[in-house]
């Protein structure tokens, strides 16, 4: 199971395709679904990044506990609060109730509005980093990329970006999660009308998160929709260049 879902290192793919619904947010059609994706670092403080939609929660808590067992989640990282990724925070928070939120300010206001969930915090601000073991985590707020609260996380030991919804595409992934994995051609218009109608209206809020990014040096592009990039990184980048 680890060998079908690792990335790269111990960081490893535990998202869910969504065949189910028609229309994205209610307004786009999806003739080809989506994908919700998260990932999970499993280190020493084992670290979740983003969830999925609840109604997958069953399938979706099956692949963690493949990865890493009976051992507890240290840390849920939330880089977008848009339900179809933090749907599940709440059944996280029963399954490991010891686990710390990591968000920005706009992030735990949301949680608790959304879900009722408290409990331990760990703020972050732009340019901070967490240390979960082998792994160093750095924070870069992306507001209005496309909501106010979000953010992406740089895994700066292993070069992967955690991107929320940015670089992000429509399209269930069909064969594997890896654009090294699978035949890709079917995304790129996919991508296109993600960018289009999701993300591109953000335009300003785009290319501040873009100079942000400018100087990393990126191995994978792990988004919240669509495969984990790591052979066409220019070219996906590429679509939200002005």
């Amino acid at each position: 199971m680890e060998q079908k879902t690792r990335i790269k290192g111990n960081v490893h793919y535990v998202g869910v395709n969504d065949r189910a619904k028609h229309r994205f947010e209610a307004m786009w059609p999806l003739p080809n679904g989506v994908s919700y994706n998260s990932y999970l670092i499993d280190d020493e403080m084992v670290t979740l990044v983003d969830t999925v939609d609840i109604c997958y929660f069953e399938v979706y808590l099956r692949k963690i506990k493949k990865i890493i067992g009976d051992r507890p989640i240290n840390y849920l990282i939330i880089n977008h609060m848009e339900p179809d990724h933090s749907g599940s925070i709440r059944l996280i928070k029963q399954h490991y109730p010891n686990i710390i939120i990591v968000g920005n300010k706009q992030t735990f206001g949301m949680v608790e509005g959304f879900y009722g969930v408290t409990g331990e915090q760990y703020l972050v601000k732009d340019g901070d980093f967490l240390a979960v073991g082998r792994h160093k985590l750095r924070f870069f707020m992306t507001p209005m990329v496309h909501w106010p609260e979000t953010m992406m996380t740089f895994d700066e030991t292993d070069g992967l970006l955690f991107s929320g919804d940015g670089f992000g595409c429509f399209g269930t992934l069909d064969g594997g999660f890896m654009d090294s994995r699978m035949n890709v051609d079917k995304y790129w218009n996919e991508m296109v009308r993600y960018y289009s109608n999701i993300v591109g209206k953000y335009g300003g809020p785009v290319q501040k998160a873009l100079q942000k990014l400018g100087g990393l040096s990126i191995s994978a592009i792990c988004s919240t929709h669509g495969p984990v990039w790591t052979e066409n990184i220019s070219r996906v980048m590429g679509f939200m260049i002005a």
